[in-house]
């Protein structure tokens, strides 16, 4: 097994004939982001048969959907035809990316050729691969699990922060609450290394390392420290209420329209709370947008998913570019005002 740095890094598994599967295939620059053309520059297909041998690449398994991760991807399946594989909860962002409002999304979606269930293996040339869907740095986000010459490696994505592979420096997370990662979920993840017994752990932007049992127990210390901290500090009836910008959201966020068009949205709506909770929402379109219905209740039990079907008729006139329509938000008791939104353009 080979990994390869870039912005993010790339880790290529490979058979004696020149078949590849590439993890992750990111930027090539450190550049600032600023500075940074946001670009994929093909370095690597002219290294990999000269450099490993592959002269196929068959296929990619994302560590989670953000760009530094898959911008290469594209590349890789003009060149070689490359194959997709994902787990079904992260299928639907790599397909069809305008249709949430997340941050550093790949502008166009790519095709899943293979979903890999929970309890599945992938398998690959001689090689088991399991995928599973945990929250990590962001809810779309996977662990990767595989064995290759007598070693278990385990792909954690971004879970560990790149700024703490610098000389005596601790395991840290990478704490972005945009990227929608429940409180619990950070002190689940050095747990959940530990659980797979990996003896290489392969980072996003800190290669491949090999595990540290201090280091691990170290960071689950502080993780579970963290995670009381901020159960705490938030002044919500439960934390990730506060920590999951997403948990009232429209789906799809973004849809192209003509005027006169008529759009259906799913409005989900997730009770992160350990017992069953009311509420209503009020819709509302902008510039002339109608909406039905324009007000529901909601029950949703505990810990579970609920979703409202509603249906927006765009106007006939085009005075402005695009419409807005908000979900205007009472739970608990509270009214929390317009907290999510879902944009219609033309």
């Amino acid at each position: 097994m080979f990994e390869v740095d870039s912005t993010a890094h790339t880790y290529i598994v490979k058979d004696d004939d020149g078949h590849g599967l590439l993890i992750d295939c990111g930027y090539v620059s450190n550049a600032r982001i600023g500075s940074n053309p946001h670009r994929f520059i093909d370095h690597l297909t002219p290294w990999l048969e000269e450099g490993t041998g592959v002269t196929n690449v068959e296929w990619f398994l994302p560590s989670h959907y953000h760009d530094d991760h898959l911008a290469g991807l594209p590349t890789l399946q003009i060149k070689y035809g490359t194959k997709v594989a994902s787990s079904p909860e992260v299928k639907d962002i790599l397909e069809h990316p305008e249709r949430y409002e997340m941050p550093c999304l790949v502008p166009h979606g790519t095709k899943v050729d293979h979903v890999i269930e929970r309890d599945a293996v992938f398998h690959w040339r001689g090689i088991d691969f399991r995928m599973e869907q945990f929250p990590g740095q962001t809810w779309y986000h996977h662990l990767i699990t595989f064995e290759v010459d007598g070693k278990r490696y385990l792909s954690i994505g971004d879970n560990i922060s790149g700024m703490c592979f610098g000389e005596k420096r601790d395991f840290i997370h990478s704490f972005i609450p945009k990227n929608r990662t429940p409180v619990s979920s950070y002190s689940d993840m050095p747990r959940q290394i530990k659980e797979r017994e990996p003896d290489v752990i392969l980072t996003g932007h800190g290669g491949g390392v090999d595990v540290d049992p201090e280091k691990l127990a170290n960071w689950q210390t502080w993780m579970d420290r963290w995670a009381e901290l901020f159960t705490d500090i938030i002044d919500q009836p439960h934390p990730n209420l506060g920590m999951d910008p997403h948990w009232v959201e429209f789906y799809p966020v973004n849809v192209r329209v003509k005027p006169g068009d008529v759009v259906r949205f799913e409005v989900r709506v997730r009770n992160h709370e350990a017992e069953t909770k009311k509420g209503s929402i009020a819709f509302r379109g902008r510039e002339g947008v109608q909406i039905t219905p324009d007000r529901v209740g909601i029950e949703v039990g505990a810990g579970e998913d609920a979703s409202i079907e509603i249906v927006a008729t765009m106007p006939n006139e085009t005075r402005v570019h695009s419409w807005t329509i908000v979900a205007d938000v009472m739970w608990n008791g509270k009214h929390l005002g317009e907290i999510s939104e879902a944009v219609v353009y033309w």
